[in-house]
């Protein structure tokens, strides 16, 4: 068993010594009482050492806030060691992770630093790291007490590794109403302007805007299969129908399957989906769906992460709408940040994409489009089982051509969207939530100038 000194974890002042003095006058003397009386008053505690004195005393939540308000200090050998454990022992892993390792890169031999990074590791389900660190620290000399702390982690890892093969399910159930002002997306103009023919009413038909009620049905699971620590599979399927009160015509059934996988390699979780959709408007098909998507997560700090993707994928119509069959390719990237230091756990978020759609037959290039799509949005606990959430979404599409069969231009279209959620956790098992949408399309082809208002309430339950 090799031995090692463990490093300090604290500052050790230097004993000092003086020589003796002669005694002073009585006068003198009484002034000198009073003067050592007035020092021997207890200084205002650093932040360092009431922060040494928390996790001493087992206040690692209290230490961590007090940490968070230190930034200045972060650096410091003794505030990273001492803010690592506060950190992991009041749940916020990443950020302890990240100042023992700050630590540990200037006192390699710190081994209580070393079991704290193993512990964060093992909370996180990073199982590798974790043996690696605990394994290190049994190349040395420990106590019994500390050697049978390690043995109990590895024989916990061992035991949830061994059933990282079984699958695990998720399935939930959702049921809702509301009202919708334009369940069709239609204009609220009475005439448009058409190429042939010129201004036509249009009040009373399909292309103009429906308000109506509905009732939402929702269902799905998913199926997940721990391959190793680091590699899941995962399949999947989804329905979704809302049901008009008076407007059947344009009932949807939205039905989808995927099947994928998550990995963790390179810095990054890594998630590719293969996903079939089939959608049906008044019980009859109107669109198929195939795509294949994969997204990137990267942390570029404990309270920020950055994600890129890509999706590709065809569409193909029914009957007439045949032609409008096409290829769908968006690239894009997401970052968003939830400080730690902040009440209510709120999370800011920006998203960037770029989407273009392309006709498969070549016949109709006024069926192309491109542009760019931006998002941004917000969400906040302002209870402990209570989640707001806001968003604010804008796109700009330009079509490939002059659209020469009904307008005689060439199409394009501004869309703004806002949102908002609140969410309601009842229990473990159900939830509830208060959706709201309003969104303006602004075309400069009449027919597809248009806004939308909708509003829901949802009730789901979580198996």
């Amino acid at each position: 068993m090799n031995r090692r000194p463990s490093a300090p974890h604290e500052d050790r002042s230097p004993v000092t010594t003086s020589l003796p003095r002669p005694r002073p006058p009585r006068v003198a003397l009484l002034a000198a009482c009073a003067a050592a009386l007035l020092l021997a008053r207890p200084a205002a505690a650093s932040p360092l050492d009431e922060l040494r004195r928390l996790v001493e005393s087992g206040q690692h939540q209290q230490a961590f806030e007090l940490a968070q308000r230190q930034p200045q200090l972060a650096g410091d050998v003794h505030f990273d060691f001492l803010y690592g454990v506060a950190a992991i022992n009041a749940g916020r892993v990443p950020q302890g992770l990240l100042a023992l390792e700050r630590h540990l890169a200037q006192v390699p031999g710190n081994d209580r630093a070393r079991l704290e990074l193993a512990q964060g590791y093992f909370l996180l389900g990073d199982y590798v790291r974790a043996r690696s660190e605990f394994e290190f620290v049994l190349r040395y000399e420990q106590p019994a007490a500390t050697r049978e702390r390690i043995n109990r982690f590895l024989e916990a890892m061992q035991t949830r590794q061994a059933g990282t093969r079984r699958p695990a399910a998720r399935l939930y159930a959702e049921l809702g109403a509301g009202r919708d002002n334009n369940v069709n997306l239609g204009t609220f103009r009475d005439e448009v302007e058409f190429l042939f023919g010129g201004v036509q009413s249009i009040a009373g038909t399909d292309s103009q805007a429906v308000a109506d009620d509905f009732v939402h049905v929702a269902l799905g699971g998913e199926q997940q299969l721990r391959v190793s620590n680091r590699l899941s599979v995962f399949a999947g399927a989804d329905l979704e129908q809302q049901r008009h009160r008076e407007a059947q015509r344009f009932d949807r059934s939205n039905a989808s399957a995927y099947l994928g996988f998550a990995n963790l390699a390179v810095g990054a979780l890594w998630r590719s989906t293969l996903t079939v959709g089939h959608l049906a408007v008044g019980d009859a098909r109107y669109r198929d769906v195939l795509q294949l998507g994969t997204e990137a997560t990267w942390s570029l700090s404990p309270e920020t992460q950055l994600m890129g993707f890509g999706q590709f994928g065809e569409q193909r119509f029914a009957g007439s709408e045949a032609s409008r069959d096409g290829r769908a390719l968006a690239l894009g990237a997401m970052i968003s940040h939830s400080p730690a230091q902040w009440p209510g756990q709120p999370s800011l978020g920006l998203r960037l994409a770029w989407a273009q759609e392309t006709n498969i037959a070549r016949t109709r290039d006024d069926l192309d489009k491109d542009g760019p799509l931006l998002r941004v949005f917000a969400s906040l606990s302002p209870l402990p089982r209570v989640r707001l959430a806001v968003g604010a979404a804008f796109s700009r599409q330009t079509w490939g051509d002059v659209d020469v069969i009904a307008f005689g231009t060439r199409r394009r279209d501004d869309y703004l969207a806002v949102d908002g959620l609140l969410s309601v956790a009842i229990n473990a098992r159900w939830s509830a939530r208060a959706e709201a949408q309003w969104s303006r399309t602004r075309s400069n082809q009449d027919v597809y100038d248009n806004s939308r208002k909708s509003a829901a309430l949802k009730l789901r339950a979580q198996f």
